[in-house]
């Protein structure tokens, strides 16, 4: 049996692999193999914003309207969608999503 990472995990683990990539870039001096001062300055600036880009990347991730949209998605073609029943206080984040996602109150929210 063979196991198929997500999608989900495989942009966690890239998410985990760029800054290392970038850190070790920065690291090693890449830039020790040109005599150009902007290039030197360029690839020496790749391990921190490296750490940057995917700080902002995980947080638009782990957000919870991301996440929602996640959960509201059938696990495949032959599984119903699951129903997701959000607090009233979340019926404008309801609203954004699927029509699989509901708040507590009996009303169904209608997305755009």
């Amino acid at each position: 049996m063979s196991y198929v990472p997500s999608q989900d995990q495989v942009m966690g683990q890239l998410r985990i692999i760029i800054p290392a990539l970038g850190t070790i870039v920065t690291a090693f001096g890449v830039s020790g193999a040109t005599s150009h001062q902007y290039v030197d300055l360029v690839l020496a600036m790749v391990g921190p914003l490296s750490y940057l880009v995917v700080a902002a990347w995980s947080l638009a991730a782990n957000s919870r309207e991301s996440i929602m949209k996640a959960a509201a998605k059938p696990l495949d073609a032959n599984t119903p969608a699951p129903q997701i029943i959000l607090p009233k206080e979340e019926a404008a984040l309801a609203q954004a999503l699927p029509s699989n996602v509901i708040t507590n109150e009996a009303v169904r929210v209608v997305p755009k």
